[in-house]
Protein backbone atom coordinates (compact mmCIF):
# COMPACT_ATOMS: atom_id res chain seq x y z
CA UNK A 1 0.00 0.00 0.00
CA UNK A 2 1.22 3.47 -0.81
CA UNK A 3 0.57 6.70 1.02
CA UNK A 4 1.20 9.86 -0.98
CA UNK A 5 2.43 12.79 1.06
CA UNK A 6 1.25 15.82 -0.86
CA UNK A 7 4.47 17.74 -0.30
CA UNK A 8 7.85 17.08 -1.86
CA UNK A 9 10.64 16.25 0.59
CA UNK A 10 12.68 19.01 -0.98
CA UNK A 11 11.58 22.32 -2.43
CA UNK A 12 11.91 22.28 -6.20
CA UNK A 13 12.56 25.67 -7.77
CA UNK A 14 13.52 26.67 -11.26
CA UNK A 15 14.54 30.31 -11.60
CA UNK A 16 14.90 30.23 -15.37
CA UNK A 17 13.25 27.38 -17.31
CA UNK A 18 15.53 25.64 -19.80
CA UNK A 19 13.54 23.42 -22.21
CA UNK A 20 16.72 21.70 -23.43
CA UNK A 21 17.58 20.66 -19.88
CA UNK A 22 13.95 19.68 -19.33
CA UNK A 23 14.25 17.38 -22.33
CA UNK A 24 17.32 15.75 -20.78
CA UNK A 25 15.35 15.24 -17.57
CA UNK A 26 12.77 13.29 -19.57
CA UNK A 27 15.46 10.65 -20.11
CA UNK A 28 15.94 10.37 -16.35
CA UNK A 29 12.16 10.22 -15.96
CA UNK A 30 11.14 7.70 -18.62
CA UNK A 31 14.31 6.37 -20.22
CA UNK A 32 15.70 2.84 -20.06
CA UNK A 33 17.75 3.66 -16.93
CA UNK A 34 15.38 6.25 -15.52
CA UNK A 35 13.34 6.46 -12.36
CA UNK A 36 10.21 4.85 -13.80
CA UNK A 37 12.14 1.78 -14.94
CA UNK A 38 13.91 1.53 -11.57
CA UNK A 39 10.63 1.83 -9.65
CA UNK A 40 9.02 -0.91 -11.73
CA UNK A 41 12.12 -3.14 -11.65
CA UNK A 42 12.51 -3.13 -7.86
CA UNK A 43 8.77 -3.34 -7.19
CA UNK A 44 8.30 -6.35 -9.46
CA UNK A 45 11.39 -8.03 -8.00
CA UNK A 46 9.86 -7.46 -4.56
CA UNK A 47 6.52 -8.90 -5.59
CA UNK A 48 8.28 -12.02 -6.89
CA UNK A 49 10.51 -12.45 -3.83
CA UNK A 50 9.72 -15.30 -1.40
CA UNK A 51 11.96 -14.04 1.44
CA UNK A 52 9.90 -11.55 3.52
CA UNK A 53 12.89 -9.40 4.56
CA UNK A 54 14.24 -9.09 1.02
CA UNK A 55 10.73 -8.49 -0.32
CA UNK A 56 10.29 -5.65 2.17
CA UNK A 57 13.65 -4.14 1.19
CA UNK A 58 12.89 -4.33 -2.54
CA UNK A 59 9.44 -2.81 -2.09
CA UNK A 60 10.99 0.01 -0.03
CA UNK A 61 13.53 0.68 -2.79
CA UNK A 62 10.78 0.63 -5.44
CA UNK A 63 8.78 3.12 -3.37
CA UNK A 64 11.83 5.37 -2.99
CA UNK A 65 12.32 5.28 -6.77
CA UNK A 66 8.72 6.50 -7.15
CA UNK A 67 9.60 9.50 -4.99
CA UNK A 68 12.56 10.20 -7.29
CA UNK A 69 10.14 9.99 -10.21
CA UNK A 70 8.01 12.69 -8.60
CA UNK A 71 10.97 15.04 -8.07
CA UNK A 72 12.46 14.49 -11.56
CA UNK A 73 9.00 14.84 -13.12
CA UNK A 74 8.35 18.08 -11.25
CA UNK A 75 11.70 19.50 -12.38
CA UNK A 76 11.16 18.41 -15.98
CA UNK A 77 7.67 19.94 -16.06
CA UNK A 78 9.00 23.23 -14.71
CA UNK A 79 11.75 23.34 -17.33
CA UNK A 80 9.44 22.31 -20.17
CA UNK A 81 6.64 24.74 -19.30
CA UNK A 82 7.77 27.37 -21.86
CA UNK A 83 7.08 24.83 -24.62
CA UNK A 84 3.37 25.20 -23.89
CA UNK A 85 3.26 28.94 -24.47
CA UNK A 86 6.42 30.05 -26.30
CA UNK A 87 6.52 29.23 -30.00
CA UNK A 88 10.31 29.55 -30.21
CA UNK A 89 10.79 27.10 -27.32
CA UNK A 90 8.29 24.66 -28.88
CA UNK A 91 10.03 24.87 -32.27
CA UNK A 92 13.33 23.86 -30.62
CA UNK A 93 11.87 20.38 -30.09
CA UNK A 94 8.37 20.06 -31.57
CA UNK A 95 8.13 16.35 -30.79
CA UNK A 96 8.50 16.89 -27.05
CA UNK A 97 6.27 19.98 -27.18
CA UNK A 98 3.50 18.02 -28.91
CA UNK A 99 3.93 14.53 -27.39
CA UNK A 100 4.44 15.78 -23.85
CA UNK A 101 2.42 18.96 -24.08
CA UNK A 102 5.17 20.90 -22.35
CA UNK A 103 5.27 18.44 -19.46
CA UNK A 104 6.13 14.87 -18.62
CA UNK A 105 4.67 11.76 -20.15
CA UNK A 106 5.76 8.15 -20.49
CA UNK A 107 8.42 9.09 -23.04
CA UNK A 108 12.18 9.40 -22.99
CA UNK A 109 14.10 12.43 -24.27
CA UNK A 110 13.79 11.20 -27.87
CA UNK A 111 10.00 10.88 -27.68
CA UNK A 112 10.09 7.08 -27.55
CA UNK A 113 7.40 5.51 -25.40
CA UNK A 114 8.42 3.85 -22.15
CA UNK A 115 8.37 0.08 -22.49
CA UNK A 116 8.50 -2.90 -20.16
CA UNK A 117 11.38 -4.09 -22.37
CA UNK A 118 13.53 -1.79 -20.20
CA UNK A 119 13.01 -4.20 -17.30
CA UNK A 120 15.29 -7.16 -16.73
CA UNK A 121 13.32 -9.75 -14.78
CA UNK A 122 14.42 -13.37 -14.90
CA UNK A 123 12.85 -14.60 -11.67
CA UNK A 124 16.33 -15.22 -10.23
CA UNK A 125 16.78 -12.44 -7.66
CA UNK A 126 20.60 -12.53 -7.56
CA UNK A 127 20.82 -12.29 -11.37
CA UNK A 128 18.19 -9.54 -11.51
CA UNK A 129 19.90 -7.46 -8.82
CA UNK A 130 23.26 -7.65 -10.60
CA UNK A 131 21.64 -6.54 -13.85
CA UNK A 132 19.65 -3.80 -12.10
CA UNK A 133 22.60 -2.31 -10.23
CA UNK A 134 24.93 -1.88 -13.23
CA UNK A 135 23.15 1.04 -14.93
CA UNK A 136 22.53 2.74 -11.57
CA UNK A 137 26.19 2.62 -10.52
CA UNK A 138 27.39 4.70 -13.43
CA UNK A 139 30.52 4.62 -15.59
CA UNK A 140 33.00 3.99 -12.72
CA UNK A 141 31.75 0.45 -12.25
CA UNK A 142 33.24 -2.64 -13.80
CA UNK A 143 31.00 -4.79 -15.95
CA UNK A 144 33.03 -7.94 -15.29
CA UNK A 145 32.02 -10.62 -12.81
Amino acid sequence: MYHHVKKLMFTVRVDEPDPRFGNMLLEQFGGANGELAAAMQYSIQGLNCEDPDRKDLLMDIGTEELSHLEIVGTLARMHLKPMKFDRQAAEADPLIAIAGGGGVNLFNSQGNAWTADYLKITGELDVDLRRTSRPRRGPRSSTSG
